[in-house]
């Protein structure tokens, strides 16, 4: 069996998904900043071995399909793309094939929905969460589904999961644009409050 070279060894660890991008210094990976609860695990596959380093190890269900994954983050968090590795030539029946994105302020407030349908995958899948003007959308919870697996299969599994944001936010750019220097704001009351009200209608930006 020929020896894997070092660049097929990055592009298959969790650190491979920059292989799917052309400027990948304009995004980071934040899936630590979130908290993550899967629907069922079976034996040895829980969250741990979903964010481990080697796609040797996988999230592995153990229920029918839908199966789902909840992240939910401490505050505002701006989010690009969503990353799966998955294989179909190792995993066949168990590789997911229809997968379904939601996004929302929390559980019982989603209000945006991606939908892939992938054929056969073996490698990353890119999955975009940008809007229509190229931008992050900012997320307190966001929720991946497994629909549906190749062959009608029942337990699915995903060797690598990601979740990846913009390393520089316009949000910082237009505060300090809208709000100049803030702290020749705090000496005068007037002023303050059109400051707060200014931030709390720019925070809903979304």
């Amino acid at each position: 069996m020929p020896r894997l070279q070092f660049v097929d060894l990055e592009s298959t660890s969790s650190r491979g998904w920059v292989t799917a991008f052309e400027e990948p210094n304009l995004y980071e990976d934040i899936t630590n900043r979130a908290n993550f609860a899967l629907s069922s695990v079976a034996h040895c596959g829980g969250v741990d071995q979903l964010l481990h380093d080697s796609s040797e190890l996988a999230w592995r269900t153990n229920m029918s399909p839908p199966h789902q994954a909840l992240l939910t983050f401490q505050g505002k968090t701006d989010v690009s793309y969503i990353m799966l590795y998955l294989d179909y030539v190792k995993d066949e029946s168990y590789c997911p094939q229809e997968v379904r994105i939601d996004l929302g302020w929390g559980t019982n407030d989603w209000w945006h929905q991606t939908n892939r349908r992938v054929n056969q995958p073996q490698g990353w899948v890119k999955i975009r969460l940008l809007d229509k003007r190229d931008l992050p959308r900012r997320v307190m919870a966001l929720r991946m589904t497994v629909v549906k697996n190749h062959e009608k299969g029942r337990d699915c599994v995903i060797r690598h999961f990601r979740v990846i944001g913009p390393k520089f936010h316009h949000h910082d750019a237009m505060n300090r644009l809208m709000l100049g220097n803030t702290t020749m704001l705090g000496a005068v009351p007037a002023e303050e409050k059109d400051r707060s009200r200014v931030l709390n209608n720019h925070l809903t930006i979304r």
